[in-house]
């Protein structure tokens, strides 16, 4: 039976309890409740939505191609974010080689969500002329 103290060396104790959890929480519906209201403020002044979207559209190939390179980032420094979950007690000692070895499906999985979710199937058909 391993010792409190060696136990602790193996699972280490996280600085982000419940509290930092609510935090996360609040903030994340604090950005909904602000757009949410941002949008009302936008139709209650009489602008035509739809426009604006129309015209924020134009943007979207940029944020793609920001996800991309954040992806290529993701991939190029794989070992180094992995060292990095380590210092921080994401990734314990034991566990660092075989999630190095990760890399490749963790670069597909992050591939297929660029396809799916903001490319998305409309533009892929459009890319290749089917659509």
């Amino acid at each position: 039976m391993a010792s409190p103290a060696s136990a602790r060396m193996f699972y280490p104790k996280t600085k982000r309890g419940w509290r930092g959890w609510l935090v996360g929480a609040l903030a994340v519906l604090g950005t909904i409740a602000f757009m949410g209201l941002g949008v009302v403020a936008l139709v209650k002044s009489g602008v035509d939505v739809f426009k604006v979207q129309t015209a924020l559209s134009s943007f979207r190939l940029y944020g793609i191609a920001i996800q991309c390179a954040v992806v290529a980032l993701v991939g190029l420094r794989w070992h180094a974010l992995v060292r990095w979950g380590q210092r921080r007690g994401i990734v314990q000692n034991h566990e660092f080689h075989r999630v190095i070895e990760l890399r490749a499906k963790a670069m597909a999985f992050l591939c297929a969500h660029l396809l799916l979710v903001p490319i998305g199937p409309q533009m892929l058909f459009k890319l290749l002329g089917m659509g």
